[in-house]
C-alpha cells in the first residue's frame, strides 16, 4: 500500500543501473526504521521496468563512500546510517542554511527596492515641502501687499474727505463773498435824490 512517502514517477533512469549480466533493472530498497540491518540497504534486480515505485523503493544508487547507507525522507536521499543521526541531521541543516541563504538574499533584494522607494518618497517629500515654503511666502507677500494697499487706499480717502471739507468751506466762503460785494453794489436813498434834482435842473433850462 502506497502512502505519502511512495515514490509515483517513471523509472526510465533505472535503465542506466542495469547490469551487464543480465540486463536486467536495478532498484534500492531502503527502511531506515528496521531493526535489521540487512534492510537498510538492499539491491534488488528485475528483469522488467516497474511503472511506478513501490514504498521504500529508489533508483538513485548510493554514494560507495557511505558504509551504511540508508534513505533520509527529510533530505530525499541517501546518508550514512548513525545511531545519532549526525549525518542525516547535517545535510538537513545544510539544506536549510541553503534555503535562509536564498531568503536573505531575497530579503537583501526587497530591502534594496524598498530603500529606493523610501528615498523617492524622501525627495518627493522634500520637493512638496519646498512648495509649501514657497506658496506660504508667497501667500505672505500678497497678504502684506493687500495690507499695504488697503492702508493706502484708505488714505487716499482720507484725504479725499479732508480735499472735500476744504472745498465745501472755499465754497461757503465764495458765497460769502459774493454776498457782500452784492451788498456794495446796490444804491442808497441819499443817492437817489440828488439825481433827481439834477434832471429838475436840466429840464427847467
Amino acid at each position: 500500500m502506497a502512502d505519502e512517502n511512495t515514490q509515483v514517477a517513471p523509472v526510465a533512469g533505472a535503465e542506466e543501473n542495469a547490469t551487464q549480466e543480465n540486463k536486467g533493472f536495478t532498484y534500492y530498497f531502503s527502511d531506515p526504521d528496521s531493526v535489521n540491518a540487512e534492510m537498510h540497504h538492499v539491491v534488488i534486480t528485475l528483469p522488467y521496468e516497474l511503472p511506478e515505485l513501490p514504498w521504500h523503493w529508489h533508483i538513485e544508487k548510493p554514494d560507495d563512500s557511505l558504509k551504511d547507507p540508508v534513505w533520509d525522507l527529510k533530505v530525499n536521499g541517501w546518508v550514512e546510517n548513525s545511531k545519532d543521526g549526525q549525518a542525516a541531521i547535517l545535510q538537513e541543516a545544510t539544506q536549510k542554511i541553503e534555503e535562509l541563504d536564498k531568503k536573505s538574499a531575497e530579503l537583501d533584494k526587497k530591502s534594496a527596492e524598498l530603500d529606493k522607494k523610501n528615498a523617492a518618497l524622501d525627495q518627493a517629500n522634500d520637493k512638496f515641502d519646498q512648495a509649501m515654503k514657497a506658496m506660504q511666502q508667497s501667500q505672505q507677500v500678497q497678504t502684506q501687499q493687500s495690507l499695504a494697499l488697503t492702508q493706502g487706499l484708505q488714505k487716499v480717502a482720507e484725504g479725499q474727505e479732508q480735499a472735500n471739507k476744504v472745498m465745501a468751506s472755499m465754497q461757503q466762503i465764495l458765497v460769502g463773498m459774493q454776498a457782500d460785494q452784492a451788498k456794495t453794489a446796490t444804491p442808497t436813498s441819499d443817492t437817489k435824490p440828488a439825481e433827481n434834482t439834477n434832471k429838475q435842473e436840466n429840464g427847467g433850462n
